[in-house]
């Protein structure tokens, strides 16, 4: 679909930035809206007072995911039923400066340049669409999980070391001064994994899925949950597509070719990284175990394969099973005789 304008939209938390053009880089207005619901609404009003704008499907709006801060902006404009994309920062940065990061850098640059983007690479956009209701609610419990998590860790480990190290009255003071916190904590976390299984399991294609996907070996609940997420269940990926989903997640060793070099290939440090640690996590549970991945491993390091490039094979092999049983709609069959 070819749009006859352009809008870049750099968002902050109390303002964006943005910057129309036309689709031959004809710069017609750039400027600053306050990001809150009722400048939004002025701001979409003045675009029709406009004598070049006629109705939104003339109009493209690009912007960046900056998280919670691009809702009132995109809920506005998909209630115009506009067209919008939404990109990732290093994709811009990427195509139009190379591996170099710019020279010079503000918001209102930041909004021309996704304008720029947009039109020179069009064959590249992607429309998006809203999450659905319950993909979104599990999303954003799934964030609120990982924060207190990371409290709970806060709290909890530099206890434990204190208990090795300090005498009895000192660790019994500072565990006496955090145990409520601790508590608390642990029940906050049990009530959001409540929640998190109460989402899955009142939508029957969420529990559908989620049943397939732990069925693979060393997928737990949170892996299972952050790929139906990341998928939108298995929207955005297709069952059909765990190669390109693989290399999302920084599981395949890109070459690296250059006229008579060739260089390792490496994996991307531009993947999914938390899902990645999850999908580490989950191939390290197998190791010992009589699985078909823990037996994997065994033989592997066994003929002398380093123990991470074994972990990321396994990783790739986790991938390839969640996206093969949810392509045959059919559990994983374990074979804890194979070889």
């Amino acid at each position: 679909m070819k749009f006859k304008f352009i809008l870049g939209v750099d968002v902050s938390k109390n303002w964006f930035n943005y910057c129309i053009m036309t689709n031959t880089l004809d710069l017609i207005q750039e400027s600053k809206v306050d990001n809150n619901p009722k400048a939004i609404e002025a701001f979409l009003e003045s675009l029709f007072k406009e004598s070049y704008l006629d109705d939104m499907d003339q109009i493209l709006l690009i912007l960046e995911h900056t998280g919670i801060y691009v809702k009132h902006l995109v809920n506005a404009w998909l209630g115009q039923t506009g067209k919008l994309s939404i990109v990732h920062s290093s994709k811009v940065s990427n195509l139009l400066s190379g591996q170099t990061s710019w020279d010079e850098k503000t918001d209102a640059m930041d909004a021309r340049r996704l304008s720029e983007y947009a039109i020179r690479y069009a064959d590249k956009i992607k429309l998006w669409q809203a999450k659905d209701t319950n993909l979104e609610l599990l999303q954003e419990l799934q964030t609120q999980r990982k924060r207190t998590n990371k409290i709970l860790s806060m709290l909890t480990v530099p206890l434990n070391e204190s208990k090795k190290f300090n005498s009895k009255e000192i660790k019994e003071r500072l565990t006496a001064n955090h145990l409520d916190l601790i508590k608390e904590t642990k029940k906050a976390l049990k009530e959001i994994d409540r929640q998190l299984m109460a989402v899955i399991n009142d939508d029957q294609n969420l529990k559908h899925l989620y049943k397939l996907i732990t069925s693979v070996e060393g997928v737990g609940p949170v892996t299972a949950r952050e790929v139906l997420i990341c998928t939108s269940g298995f929207i955005d990926f297709l069952p059909t597509q765990a190669k390109s989903f693989a290399k999302y997640c920084g599981v395949v060793p890109l070459p690296k070719q250059s006229g008579k070099v060739n260089r390792k290939a490496k994996t991307s440090k531009r993947a999914n990284m938390k899902l990645k640690s999850y999908l580490t996590m989950g191939a390290t549970a197998l190791i010992g175990t009589k699985s078909e991945l823990g037996k994997y491993y065994q033989r592997k390091v066994e003929e002398g394969k380093p123990h991470f490039k074994v972990i990321n094979a396994m990783r790739n092999k986790m991938i390839l099973r969640i996206f093969a049983v949810v392509k045959n709609n059919t559990m994983y069959q374990k074979n804890l005789d194979l070889n």
